[in-house]
């Protein structure tokens, strides 16, 4: 009489075929997930910046005074930032509020060399008592004018989000590419 067990399982070579399916499966969506993962990261950190911007404009109308975002190391966005409130030459008043970590090794921010970049030279960004952002705050912050953009970028995947801060010092989240402008006139 034959056993019935012999009958029931897999045999080495199924499972061996089935082991190799799914490695192979695997290494198939381990770069599409990691893609996934970096191009996370870029969105929020770029949401994190909007934010800190829209809560300093918030603060600034709230409290009728002038509110500052800065780098957390006074040079580089990339180390994270802060708001402050600041006196008529951006001296910071009081203490730091609204502090965000620095950005992710796979997120960077992209200096452009243009007066179009609040990143470009002694970053910080300024909101009057009314709103709207400050043009000139003396020596060593920026005193160019106050609309422009700062770009994050995905180190890994090159893909980008904008902050774009018009005129009236209203910030948004663009995603430059296919017809869609990011200008910030």
């Amino acid at each position: 009489m034959k056993s019935q067990l012999g009958d029931k399982g897999f045999t080495l070579i199924e499972l061996m075929i089935v082991v190799a399916l799914a490695a192979i499966l695997a290494s198939l969506a381990v770069p599409s997930y990691r893609s996934f993962l970096v191009n996370r990261q870029l969105g929020s950190a770029s949401s994190d910046f909007l934010v800190s911007l829209l809560q300093a404009r918030a603060e600034a109308i709230r409290q009728g005074k002038m509110v500052s975002v800065l780098p957390a190391d006074g040079t580089s966005w990339g180390s994270g930032w802060y708001l402050t409130v600041v006196n008529n030459t951006c001296a910071a008043t009081g203490d730091p509020f609204g502090k965000s970590p620095a950005l992710d090794q796979s997120v960077s921010i992209k200096t452009a060399n243009s007066n179009k970049s609040f990143a470009y030279s002694s970053p910080s960004f300024t909101y009057s008592a009314t709103g709207f952002p400050v043009s000139s705050c003396g020596s060593p912050y920026y005193s160019g004018s106050m609309n422009g953009t700062l770009v994050f970028q995905a180190v890994e995947t090159g893909r980008e989000r904008w902050i774009v801060v018009s005129l009236s010092g209203r910030p948004r989240i663009c995603a430059p590419g296919n017809g869609v402008s990011c200008s910030s006139d």
